[in-house]
Parts: structure tokens; C-alpha cells; sequence
């Protein structure tokens, strides 16, 4: 009993710590100041049947990182969307004091599916769930784009898609997460199956995941903020880039 007691004491130490520290004088707030930035329309976030991609997208808040999701675009399988613990495509019913969370979920009339925090079917574009999120409130998104070889993306695709299993080299893994660890599933995610792109630490903020793939070489960075979308790429790296 006592040592139930203190699991929980520590798990609502942990949401609290996750509640009451991610606070931030900028948004998003671990964007390198030497890096280029020029603006980019709609059209640059559509998927390129030519190559695969995987996006890491962290949300802010006024003055808080709020949630963590991963994106796959496999030219060979097409996309697949891992939105841990988040609100998309929810099929949720609140009742009394909670009512007022029912905004936070999204249209499910659309085609998409949830199945164990992973949409699927009609699987949102980046633009798509980016305009969503500006109905619930959202006042800037990091979206960390790395150009991958099929291969590797296949093998992503396939381990969101349907899981792992005890036998899998690298262990046991389903895509299920609980309220509060979006940061942290997907920073786990990324430790454990894409050590061969990024190379990130278990992380429990969003904002510390960002940091961290500043430094691990994405194709671009695109940015929304304050209405504006624009992408970002290091210095050394500026070229003309398309919009």
C-alpha cells in the first residue's frame, strides 16, 4: 500500500512538473538565433510523392510547449501520424466541468481514424492538422523535417503502424500514451527506432526534444507563429530553397 502511495505521489509530481515548468520568454523558444529564415506558403508542406519524410512537430501555447507528434510520409505506404495522447480525430464525451475541453477535439466526419494514438485512413496532411491546432488556441508550431530513404521509412511506417512485439530486436512497443507524455513518448520514440536519423536523448519536455533536433541536421525547420509560416535552415546551409 505504502509503495502504491508513493508511485502516485510521484506520477502527480510529474504532471505538475510537466504543468508548471515548460515556460518560455519566446516561442518557440530554442530556435538558434544564426539561423535563415524566409517566409513559405501552404503549398511547401504538402507531401512529395518522390520522397520520404519524417516530421517531429512541437506545439506552444502562450508561453508553454504544449504537445509532441510524428509524422511519416512513406513514398512507398503514403503517411501515417502518430498524435501520442492528443485530441485529433477523438471520439471523446465530457461530462460536467469538463464540457469545455469538447472544443479541443477534432471533426471525426473526415475520414480519419484513431486507432491506439495513430490516425489512420484519411491520414491529415501537415496543413490539415496545422489548422486545427490554430482553432485550439495554438500560437506557434516547430515542425523538424528530415528527407529519409525509403527504407527507413518503411521500417518507421510499419512500427507505428502495428507495434512491436516482445521479440522485436529493440524490444516491446505500442503507440498508446498517457495525458502529459506526448514529450516524452515520442523523444523515447526517436531514442529506440531512429537512432539512424536523429540521435536525441529520453527527454520529458517537448521544448528539450526541440532542442536537441536543432542540432541533429534537419532538412528545414518550418515555423509557424504569430499567423506567419516561414522555414528556417543553419547558416552554413542557406540556399535558395523552394517555396
Amino acid at each position: 500500500m505504502l509503495k502504491k502511495n508513493i508511485i502516485s505521489v510521484l506520477f502527480i509530481f510529474g504532471i505538475g512538473l510537466q504543468a508548471g515548468c515548460c515556460y518560455h520568454r519566446s516561442n518557440p523558444p530554442m530556435l538558434p538565433k544564426a539561423w535563415y529564415g524566409k517566409e513559405c506558403n501552404v503549398k511547401s508542406l504538402e507531401d512529395d510523392p518522390e520522397q520520404s519524410k519524417l516530421h517531429v512537430l512541437v506545439m506552444y501555447r502562450g508561453t508553454s510547449c504544449v504537445h509532441t507528434t510524428l509524422r511519416v510520409y512513406c513514398r512507398t505506404n503514403g503517411p501515417v501520424f502518430w498524435d501520442p495522447a492528443g485530441g485529433f480525430a477523438a471520439k471523446h464525451r465530457y461530462a460536467g466541468q469538463a464540457r469545455r475541453y469538447r472544443r479541443y477535439d477534432a471533426p471525426v466526419k473526415d475520414g480519419t481514424v484513431r486507432e491506439n494514438d495513430v490516425l489512420v485512413g484519411e491520414v491529415p496532411g501537415l496543413n490539415q492538422y496545422l489548422d486545427w491546432r490554430k482553432r485550439i488556441d495554438t500560437d506557434a508550431v516547430e515542425i523538424f523535417e528530415f528527407n529519409i530513404p525509403d527504407e527507413q521509412a518503411e521500417e518507421i511506417w510499419n512500427i507505428l503502424r502495428y507495434g512491436t512485439k516482445r521479440s522485436h530486436p529493440k524490444g516491446r512497443f505500442n503507440t498508446n500514451a498517457m495525458g502529459g507524455l506526448c514529450g516524452f513518448s515520442v523523444a523515447k520514440f526517436l531514442h529506440r527506432f531512429a537512432e539512424d536519423i536523429v540521435k536525441v536523448d529520453t527527454v520529458w519536455h517537448p521544448h528539450n526534444l526541440a532542442n536537441q533536433l536543432y542540432k541533429e541536421n534537419p532538412d528545414r525547420v518550418i515555423i509557424y507563429r504569430d499567423g506567419h509560416l516561414s522555414f528556417y535552415i543553419p547558416s552554413e546551409n542557406h540556399v535558395e530553397s523552394p517555396q
